[in-house]
């Protein structure tokens, strides 16, 4: 871009971010809390209302103000669209969300037994998105992106570079999906603790506490969180924890994982068929009195989530830990006793941080996945990524913005 151009998509970026933070506020508010001219921050306004990104609300100033009705700014619920779709080995799950983060929509489908195939699952990820929208009755213009969750390694092209869970190797899901898809949406593809991260609002903030979010699911993810953004290391590869070796034998370290010994697999014979298996484990944890199944194997699971959490602790030492997905509403049972081993093994001067459950419902990760597609509106632009383009599969950061600036 150009320096002015720049100039103008920072202010346009603010003003989003703004908005989103304390809305609806006028022209003048908007002026004073970026430090803009009243006109600068007029021809901000101005591109936004064009884009449909934001809108003017006629409302009456506070009591002790006098004067005609102000009109105010704030962002359009309806100006754009995203879509979200979480993939594990059984289930699709997709939602379809606007500006404002609101559910317009939700299907769930079986995933194909064939899941291994990337090719038929990426067609029905392509038909589930398209019944999304049509199904809401929204205006496919405006529909701005699909953000697509993965149980797996994603590299930052949004490769699935492995997904075990999936047998999946090298797959690039986003291309696969946008070929029988046929229409031009952007796609982002992300590991799923990032869209649960961005589904509980860790990502894109000013918090700078380094917060340690785990997704416990069909396997255990995590995403590692510094100043709002995720911590990706030199591959893009850093928070795979699911690949923890439990085990001082190199000959397990395909089998003895976090992953694979705290993900749900332990609880499935418990669970009924006739029952999605986040409806089943909600079920297990609503139980008054569990049989002694459900307790022993709660009590392996919180064996294993303790000696993971106590290793994660000492190597990242975050402030606060968050815990969601569907295997996330059975912690409570087990929490008393994990922070007890916890506290009884922490190194000498650190503190057991917080840990919550948050985002334990069936479709929060793909709302996530939405949510990824709809934060990159708000992202501000990375002086090392400027002049660079997009990459492929990721989407545009306020393209339409640019193109206005540049008289497209």
């Amino acid at each position: 871009m150009k320096t002015t151009n720049l100039i103008r998509h920072v202010n346009e970026t603010r003003c989003l971010r703004l908005l989103r933070r304390a809305s609806p506020l006028s022209r003048a508010d908007i002026a004073r809390e970026l430090g803009l001219t009243r006109a600068t921050a007029g021809n901000v306004i101005a591109v936004l209302l064009q884009a449909d990104l934001a809108m003017e609300l006629t409302e009456q100033q506070e009591a002790a103000k006098v004067g005609r009705p102000g009109i105010r700014v704030a962002l359009n619920p309806k100006g754009a669209f995203f879509i979200g779709i979480d993939v594990s080995s059984t289930w699709l799950t997709g939602v379809l969300v606007d500006f404002g983060g609101t559910l317009l929509k939700k299907i769930v489908v079986p995933n194909s037994k064939n899941f291994r195939d990337a090719g038929p699952v990426a067609q029905t990820i392509a038909d589930l998105a398209r019944r999304l929208v049509v199904g809401a009755g929204v205006d496919t213009k405006r529909v701005r992106g699909v953000g697509i969750s993965v149980p797996g390694i994603v590299d930052r092209n949004g490769v699935v570079v492995s997904a075990k869970l999936l047998e999946w190797e090298d797959v690039d899901i986003g291309q696969l999906v946008a070929t029988s898809l046929g229409a031009p949406w952007p796609i982002r593809v992300c590991n799923d603790a990032v869209a649960l991260s961005a589904a509980i609002g860790a990502l894109d903030t000013h918090d700078t506490e380094d917060l340690l979010v785990m997704l416990l699911s069909e396997g255990v993810g995590a995403a590692i969180i510094r100043n709002g953004r995720v911590a990706e290391g030199v591959s893009g590869f850093a928070g795979e924890i699911g690949h923890m070796v439990l085990s001082a034998k190199p000959e397990d370290a395909k089998s003895q994982t976090l992953g694979l010994l705290g993900g749900y697999g332990p609880f499935l014979s418990l669970l009924s068929d006739e029952q999605s298996i986040a409806e089943g484990l909600a079920n297990l944890a609503a139980m008054p009195n569990p049989g002694r199944a459900l307790e022993i194997t709660l009590d392996t699971w919180a064996a294993v989530i303790s000696v993971g959490l106590l290793n994660l602790i000492h190597i990242l030492n975050p402030a606060r830990i968050v815990l969601g997905g569907p295997l996330a509403v059975l912690f409570p049972r087990v929490q008393s006793k994990v922070e007890a081993v916890l506290g009884a093994n922490l190194l000498h001067g650190l503190t057991l941080p917080p840990i919550e459950v948050a985002g334990s419902e069936a479709d929060t990760v793909a709302r996530g996945a939405a949510g990824t597609v709809r934060d990159g509106i708000f992202l501000l632009p990375e002086l090392d990524q400027i002049g660079n383009g997009v990459p492929a599969g990721r989407p545009s950061q306020s393209a339409e913005i640019a193109a206005a600036y540049d008289g497209r």
